[in-house]
């Protein structure tokens, strides 16, 4: 029992620390959009939009540049590995919680 206590408190503080070095985080998604569009198919301004919820679960959109883009993205699967491995520590955290 008290083995398999250290080896979840193990595991947890190796989690702990893979979630600390993940880096720069954003929520959402990047999505490009064209407006001023012909209807021959010509012209047309391309941009790129990040949208989230915000506070209060407001929806939130924030233009990103073009070169920031690939940054952007880079740091939403950041948040998405963090909240994967967020979730690994509450799963052993309540392994651990049953076994006191």
């Amino acid at each position: 029992m008290r083995d398999g206590k250290k080896k979840i408190e193990s595991e947890i503080t190796k989690l702990w620390t893979r979630l600390a070095a993940t880096g720069g985080m954003l929520k959402g998604t990047v999505s490009k959009v064209v407006s001023g569009k012909r209807a021959d198919g010509s012209g047309g301004r391309e941009s790129h939009l990040l949208t989230y919820k915000g506070e209060g679960n407001k929806t939130r959109t924030v233009y990103v540049s073009k070169p920031r883009v690939a940054e952007a993205r880079r740091m939403i699967a950041n948040y998405q590995r963090a909240r994967r491995t967020l979730e690994k520590i509450v799963e052993l955290n309540v392994r651990l919680f049953k076994m006191e």
